[in-house]
């Protein structure tokens, strides 16, 4: 009987290793078909062994850099990216795995991302104090950024970013992403981490479509998740008062009290600081409600060009008659507030 039992289980093991070989062929295969069939928009630039992509539209200064949330890329931006390259340059990115950019090296926190995006700018050409843009658990990285890095900082609007003080579940599949991912099995059942490409604009969801399924993709997002109480840890120690403007956008549906709380401790981050809430967003306020996002770059920027102070600024773009420093600002019925890009 255990004879047959061997037998079994050396069948089963064939039989998994032949499917792994089989999955793993099928995805390499599909994800060069897709990425040779649709280039990137932007530019790939080596920072150091591995390359990040890049897209930078628009001219003037300061610059903006836009930072997604997890499993997010620089397609998640595309209603946002083109109004702000309206007034000045504005680059997003995909961190390291993520859209077309080359897988980058484990643990992958918020320091590590910082480190990358510092380098990046700087093997970019990208000289001069940044407007620093993060969504979600971008938040992380910029905020990371502005403290070590605070000479090349002129602004921060974090939108409905994460908090180092919020609870974070690791969801129990992420250790089994890297291998199941390899194999083709997230393509193959249609699932993918970043945003439905119907929510995006039109102008990116060729992108988005030719890099859904990255395995690299899949992995980059369950590194960051497995590391992200490290990631929460960083941004804590790192914490400080800062000198510049910052702009906490909060989505003003589906929040509890704990989060909007969470939300307006980050407006004491600095001095100058306030909060703008998007009343008719979730969590996702640049595909729900990105002329708010804009709104809030716009203040951020002119800001940094004339040096007003933050209060003036939230007031002037969003239509708070008496702003003050770290208010909750709420848009009038005069800012956008609804996604006209798709």
């Amino acid at each position: 009987m255990w004879r047959w039992i061997r037998r079994a289980l050396i069948g089963l093991c064939g039989f998994v290793i032949v499917v792994a070989c089989v999955g793993g062929i099928y995805e390499w295969n599909a994800t060069r078909k897709e990425l040779a069939a649709t280039p990137p928009p932007g530019r790939l630039v080596d920072i150091g062994g591995y390359r990040l992509h890049i897209w930078c539209t628009g001219d003037g200064s300061p610059s903006v850099v836009l930072e997604s949330g997890l499993g997010g890329s620089s397609v998640d931006w595309g209603c946002v990216q083109p109004e702000v390259a309206r007034f000045t340059r504005v680059c997003s990115y995909d961190r390291a795995g993520m859209g077309y950019s080359d897988p980058g090296p484990s643990p992958r926190t918020a320091r590590r991302l910082a480190r990358e995006l510092i380098r990046l700018l700087d093997r970019s050409g990208i000289s001069g104090p940044v407007v620093l843009v993060g969504a979600s658990i971008g938040g992380f990285t910029v905020r990371v950024f502005a403290s070590d890095y605070e000479d090349r900082v002129s602004g921060l609007v974090l939108v409905d970013a994460s908090h180092e003080d919020q609870q974070h579940d690791i969801p129990q599949l992420a250790p089994f992403v890297p291998f199941l991912s390899s194999i083709g099995v997230f393509r193959t059942v249609g699932m993918s981490f970043g945003l439905p490409t119907a929510m995006l604009a039109p102008s990116v969801r060729e992108f988005a479509r030719a890099t859904r399924f990255r395995a690299a993709g899949y992995q980059a997002a369950a590194d960051e998740i497995v590391h992200v109480r490290e990631s929460a840890g960083e941004v804590r120690a790192a914490r400080r008062e800062l000198t510049i403007p910052v702009i906490v956008v909060t989505g003003g549906r589906g929040s509890d009290t704990v989060w909007r709380n969470l939300q307006q401790n980050q407006v004491r981050l600095s001095q100058h600081g306030c909060q703008l809430i998007a009343e008719q967003s979730g969590h996702v306020v640049p595909v729900e409600q990105p002329q708010v996002v804009v709104d809030a770059i716009r203040a951020v920027v002119d800001g940094a060009r004339a040096r007003v102070a933050i209060g003036s600024l939230c007031g002037s773009r969003v239509g708070l008659a008496t702003p003050l420093p770290n208010e909750d600002l709420r848009p009038t019925s005069a800012s956008p507030s609804t996604c006209r890009c798709g």
